[in-house]
């Protein structure tokens, strides 16, 4: 509702759609507990020699590639993507709908085409792992794979939703 009392017209996405939103934010905040502590465990080791341990640094940047890849989709499905939205308050009507399709359709050609880069790193490194945690690099493009599929399945669906009103990006609401 408006302060005027009229309705909006907001766009849902599908349930299937939002329960996957959920997973993502779920793995997004494991991740940055995840760096949290291991970014506190790497100061305290510093003072306390006997906790140094090598692969915390690594788990904390793998942390942080997962939590940037994995909010991607979710990013994009909820108008919260780096945009310019000059475009946006200048085109009206059928315009800003045409505007709006066009993008959706580069975003998601574009993550495409990055899903399609992860699955070749993923077959081109079947059997490397990584330095410290011994963890497998499939793995860790697993993520980005994960992500931009997400984009693209979202940009798909924004192409749809390209005439109706975007919803106001907001990382404190409740889901």
């Amino acid at each position: 509702m408006t302060a005027d009392g009229t309705a909006v017209s907001r766009r849902r996405e599908p349930a299937v759609l939002r329960v996957w939103a959920s997973v993502e934010l779920a793995i997004a905040c494991v991740a940055l507990v995840v760096i949290f502590v291991s970014v506190l465990w790497q100061v305290v080791s510093r003072f306390v020699p006997a906790l140094n341990w090598p692969g915390v640094s690594e788990l904390a940047g793998y942390s942080l590639i997962a939590l940037t890849f994995i909010m991607v989709g979710y990013l994009i499905g909820n108008n919260g993507h780096i945009t310019i939205q000059i475009i946006d308050y200048i085109a009206k009507g059928r315009a800003l709908v045409v505007v709006r399709a066009v993008s959706a359709m580069c975003t998601a050609v574009i993550c495409a085409l990055l899903v399609w880069e992860a699955f070749e790193l993923i077959r081109a490194y079947p059997t490397r792992r990584t330095a410290a945690l011994g963890i497998p690099i499939w793995l860790m493009y697993a993520f980005p794979l994960l992500g931009f599929a997400s984009g693209t399945v979202r940009a798909v669906v924004r192409i749809f939703y390209a005439g109706r009103d975007d919803v106001v990006f907001n990382a404190a609401e409740a889901r």
